[in-house]
């Protein structure tokens, strides 16, 4: 008797036919939890991250530190993905320890002296050279990170590229902040190069004021800029040390303007386009922060000695006396104040002489538009940090300013302040590394106006 087809064929899939089930029974199952343990997942997972900088340890090895912030970036990450599929209770706890994290980062970084690379690029206005668009980077370190309170080094470079009444120009300007020793040993360093156009009125006060720009007064030039100061901490709290000062000048003879051919100062050293100088500097130093700084006071005092004997073509001498305040009432409410006189004497080519404005003095007036043997400066502004939901500083901010100034030959010196200048704006800050600002300034005076877009405080 032989056995039926069909119950043999049952004996051997019923086994298998219950093995696919429960295949796809698990497969249903984890396919649901897949949602749920992606958004909880980061939460849990990273949680031994801290946000708060008092809990955040030093790591031993720049490696380690390193590969702490390699684990934020991976939690923001995480978060960013479980953000895709969260229901709406969930997406509020999400992104706030997303935010937490991300301000956690810069504080872990400050704190354990990670090097940090950040670029930015942006069109500006200034009255100098019209329509700009700047890109570059800032890059800042720690020269010995395990000096806990050595302020933080920074160098940015920027190109530019300018439109204005002459065409097009192009340049790159850098600044270097270097601290050593516990911060008892300072370099600090500013250099400009441009080919480009300017206006040139002539010197003092009463041809600054005697007609707007123009193509009377647009001369094309190419420009060459560099300070540097090395100062060294005594026993008695002062920075003392050597200073250079180098400039170029030189303007296109096919394109120079009447304002230039009928002045006497220009004339006289517009064959003379180079000038060295060496000298001292001495001050005192309380801030906190000296890029951004929210309390403390700074004098500085500044002699340079140009002359024939280190290759310059002219002999003059100039100084400066330089002095700040700034005074925090509430954590990212600050105040600060400005005060500078320039002096200068001897053989001093126009292109080197006092003057006011630009990006760092009175912000909106044209730099260059007033110079002379002497200038004074007094500017107030106020800098308000926004807070964060939980109290903590954010990284946005803002500013408003109001300055007078003056500038006066030699033989008046002392009626500085008779013509007055003035500037006044507001601008956005944004902390880009920490205590670290892209500056976005929009200032105006009388004659001129001015957008500026840049990295540090104007002081």
């Amino acid at each position: 008797m032989t056995t039926p087809a069909l119950p043999i064929l049952a004996i051997f899939w019923r086994p298998l036919i219950k093995r696919i089930y429960l295949f796809l029974l698990i497969l249903a199952s984890q396919l649901v939890l897949i949602p749920l343990t992606v958004n909880a997942d980061p939460l849990i997972k990273y949680q031994y991250l801290p946000t708060n900088i008092a809990d955040m340890p030093f790591f031993t090895t720049e490696e380690q530190a390193e590969q702490r912030t390699d684990e934020y970036n991976n939690a923001i990450d995480a978060i960013n993905h479980a953000l895709e599929t969260c229901d709406k209770s969930q997406c509020i706890t999400l992104k706030q320890r997303q935010a937490d994290l991300e301000y956690a980062i810069d504080d872990h970084q400050e704190k354990n002296g990670s090097s940090i690379m950040s670029l930015l690029g942006g069109p500006a206005y200034t009255p100098e050279v019209g329509l700009m668009l700047a890109a570059g980077g800032l890059f800042s370190f720690s020269t010995n990170r395990e000096e806990q309170t050595l302020q933080r080094s920074s160098v940015s470079l920027f190109a530019v590229g300018t439109q204005g009444d002459a065409g097009v120009g192009y340049g790159i300007r850098s600044k270097q902040n270097l601290f050593f020793d516990n911060n008892d040993t300072r370099f600090t360093g500013t250099l400009t190069f441009s080919d480009d156009a300017e206006n040139y009125w002539g010197v003092g006060y009463d041809k600054g004021k005697a007609q707007d720009s123009s193509a009377d007064t647009l001369m094309r030039n190419t420009a060459l800029t560099y300070d540097a100061n090395l100062s060294f901490k005594n026993d008695y709290g002062f920075y003392f040390g050597p200073a250079l000062r180098l400039k170029y000048y030189q303007a296109d003879e096919d394109e120079i303007p009447l304002t230039a051919q009928q002045d006497d100062d220009f004339n006289e050293f517009k064959d003379k386009p180079l000038s060295i100088g060496l000298g001292v500097t001495l001050n005192y130093d309380t801030r906190d922060v000296t890029v951004n700084a929210w309390q403390g006071q700074y004098f500085n005092f500044e002699y340079i000695n140009y002359g024939s004997n280190i290759g310059s073509d002219n002999d003059y001498q100039k100084a400066l006396i330089d002095y700040r305040y700034y005074h925090s009432f509430n954590p990212g409410r600050v105040i600060a104040f400005y005060n500078a006189l320039q002096w200068s004497n001897g053989d001093v080519p126009f292109y080197d002489m006092p003057t006011l404005g630009g990006s760092f003095s009175l912000r909106g007036l044209y730099a260059g538009r007033f110079r002379d043997n002497n200038a004074i400066e007094h500017t107030s502004e106020y800098r308000h940090t926004f807070l964060r939901d939980n109290g903590n500083l954010s990284a946005h901010g803002m500013t408003v300013w109001a300055g007078i100034g003056s500038v006066a030959g030699d033989a008046d010196s002392s009626h500085l302040y008779e013509n007055l200048l003035y500037s006044y704006g507001f601008g956005y800050r944004y902390e880009l590394q920490p205590r670290m600002n892209v500056r976005i300034d929009f200032g105006f005076s009388a004659d001129d106006s001015g957008f500026f877009l840049t990295f540090t405080e104007a002081f």
